[in-house]
């Protein structure tokens, strides 16, 4: 038997999978001891800032994929609101608490990146005592850029006339701000289980499978397509032998039920975020406004058709999987979450250019299930 003392001369706290306060994989999964084969120095300490809204939260992720941390030994830890979405073998996702900040406090840190123009988050990185700071920090106790590369992506968010002009993605502007260059990173999202994507199985329908998220949240009237013209896209849907399935949340679950009533088709029902993200993987396109679902189908590599209409729709990026479909003249209300002119021009998105913009994104799939392999 090991001896502590052994045990202690062994241990390498300096590894990228050693937590200390639990066994590292390389000890639970393969039984071995430190030091051992898998040893991997931590080459970089870096702390990520992204809080808010979850959706963000998964489009800023293409961030560890260039950052590669297990190849390059660089230990991350990511501070969100949403740990649950970022994958655990990429980084250490935490929720901002107290112990948190504690944490922070007592690690020196080779980069501190904040992506949110928010007073928290920015005294998040101020607090931080890092070699290099990127993104946003306070100044005179308001967020203000850390340098001129958080320049433009903060005037996007103060200034509606510049930020209309805006030709960049989301996930180029952050590129642009921790001073990387953008090659067309994926999202890098949590593996659905076994379980869950046995349940997703049971539930979707013959292929080929259509999946329409129909809801758009309490926050954002706005951009609510019409009940009717979800009817008339389940019906060409039909028509055109594809199997509409309705995905939604609680908040779409009346508007589901009156949906099946009215046209017969397939409700998911209310799923765990698990299984919602398995079952859009499962699709063969997705139609969505701009949602979670939208970020999962990006995340799940499906093709999407995305109904925009108060956003700028450059700020999105499909990965040339799919296609944006807007009413024909921009919308007067931009980033307004309810229409200030009684045009409603998401009414102006038509059933049948998005199902045209379905049969479209259809010619994807071949392309699409080989890169879902990659």
């Amino acid at each position: 038997m090991i001896s502590v003392r052994e045990l202690i001369e062994n241990l390498r706290t300096d590894c990228l999978h050693y937590a200390g306060d639990r066994p590292c994989w390389p000890h639970t999964e393969l039984g071995y001891r430190c030091t051992c084969l898998k040893f991997k120095p931590t080459v970089r300490r870096g702390l990520i800032i992204k809080l808010g809204a979850a959706g963000d939260v998964l489009r800023s992720t293409p961030l560890l994929r260039a950052l590669n941390p297990i190849a390059r030994g660089t230990k991350i830890l990511w501070v969100t609101h949403s740990p649950e979405l970022i994958p655990p073998q990429a980084c250490d996702p935490v929720r901002p608490s107290a112990a948190t900040m504690a944490r922070i406090a007592a690690t020196k840190w080779d980069f501190c990146w904040n992506l949110d123009k928010d007073p928290d988050a920015c005294a998040i990185l101020a607090s931080a005592d890092a070699s290099e700071y990127r993104g946003y920090t306070l100044r005179h106790s308001v967020p203000y850029p850390v340098d001129q590369a958080a320049w433009h992506k903060f005037a996007t968010g103060i200034d509606d006339p510049y930020s209309r002009g805006n030709r960049q993605s989301y996930v180029e502007e952050i590129f642009e701000i921790v001073g990387l260059p953008f090659n067309k990173e994926e999202y890098w999202l949590r593996t659905p289980t076994a379980e869950a994507r046995a349940t997703a199985a049971a539930l979707l329908p013959e292929n080929p499978t259509i999946g329409l998220n129909i809801g758009a949240g309490k926050r954002w009237p706005s951009r609510i397509w019409p009940m009717q013209f979800w009817i008339e896209l389940i019906k060409l849907l039909k028509a055109h032998d594809l199997h509409p399935m309705l995905l939604g949340g609680p908040q779409e679950a009346e508007m589901s039920r009156r949906l099946v009533g009215e046209t017969g088709c397939v409700a998911s029902g209310v799923q765990p975020l698990e299984t919602f993200y398995a079952l859009i993987e499962r699709c063969e396109c997705v139609v969505s406004a701009v949602t979670m679902a939208m970020h999962l189908a990006i995340g799940a590599r499906t093709p999407l058709v995305l109904l925009n209409n108060i956003f700028n729709r450059y700020e999105f990026e499909l990965y040339g999987r799919g296609e944006i479909v807007e009413p024909p003249i921009p919308c007067d209300c931009y980033y307004r979450g309810v229409c200030q002119t009684g045009r409603n021009c998401i009414n102006e998105i038509s059933p049948a250019a998005v199902f045209q913009a379905v049969l479209r994104c259809r010619n994807e799939v071949g392309r699409t299930e080989a890169c879902k392999q990659t």
